[in-house]
C-alpha cells in the first residue's frame, strides 16, 4: 500500500464533508447533497480499491451510494422530483450489477461491431420502468403525469429484451426505436383526445 492509495480517499471524503457542512449550513444550500454524496462514494470505491482489489462490490456499492444520494436530495423538497430519475438509473445499473455477480448465468456471445448487452439488461429497463411509474404514482403532487409514457416504454422494452434473449444485442436499436415510436403516437392520440374532451361544446337542454 503505497500513499497515494491512501491519501486519494482520504481527500475525498474531506470533499465530502465539506459539501456536507455547506448543505447543513442553509436549505439554500441543498444542492451541495449531490457533490457531496458523489465524493463520499468515490472515497469509498477508491478505500475499497485499496482494502479489497479487484472487488465486485465496488462497483455495486459506487451505484448504490449514487442513487441513494439522489433519492435522498429527492426527499428533501418537493422541487427536487427530478431527481429520482438519475436515483432510478443508478440503482437500476446496481440491480444489474448485483443479480451479474450473485446468480450464475451463462453469458451472450459477443457480435463484433455491435453492442452487447449483458444478460440482465431487463433488470435495467425494468428498474427504469418503476422509477417513472413511481413519478405517475406521484402526479397529484407532482407535474409528472407524463412519466406514464416512458414507464410503459421501458416496461415494453424489458418484456422484448426476454423475449429476444441474445438477439436482443443485433435488434436493440429497432426495438427501442419501435417502442419509443408507438409510445410517442399514443401520448399524440391521447393528447388530442383529452383536448377534444375539453373543448367540445356544451349543448343546452
Amino acid at each position: 500500500m503505497n500513499t497515494n492509495e491512501v491519501i486519494a480517499p482520504i481527500i475525498m471524503f474531506l470533499f465530502a464533508l465539506c459539501f456536507s457542512f455547506i448543505a447543513a449550513w442553509s436549505r439554500k444550500n441543498q444542492w451541495a447533497v449531490i457533490p457531496a454524496g458523489f465524493f463520499a462514494s468515490l472515497g469509498l470505491v477508491l478505500t475499497l480499491e485499496v482494502l479489497i482489489p479487484e472487488s465486485e462490490a465496488t462497483g455495486l456499492s459506487f451505484m448504490l451510494l449514487l442513487a441513494a444520494t439522489f433519492l435522498f436530495f429527492a426527499i428533501l423538497s418537493k422541487k427536487n422530483w427530478w431527481a429520482v430519475i438519475p436515483g432510478g438509473l443508478f440503482a437500476s445499473i446496481g440491480l444489474v450489477i448485483a443479480l451479474d455477480t450473485l446468480i450464475p448465468h451463462e453469458e451472450y456471445p459477443r457480435i463484433q461491431g455491435l453492442l452487447t448487452w449483458g444478460f440482465y439488461s431487463w433488470a435495467l429497463f425494468l428498474g427504469l420502468a418503476a422509477t417513472f411509474g413511481t413519478l405517475w404514482l406521484l402526479r397529484k403532487s407532482l407535474p409528472t403525469s407524463w412519466a406514464v409514457y416512458p414507464a410503459f416504454s421501458f416496461l415494453a422494452i424489458a418484456v422484448l429484451s426476454i423475449i429476444e434473449g441474445a438477439r436482443f444485442s443485433e435488434y436493440w436499436l429497432a426495438t427501442m426505436l419501435l417502442v419509443f415510436g408507438a409510445t410517442a403516437l399514443l401520448a399524440l392520440l391521447t393528447r388530442k383526445r383529452t383536448t377534444a374532451g375539453l373543448q367540445a361544446p356544451r349543448v343546452k337542454a
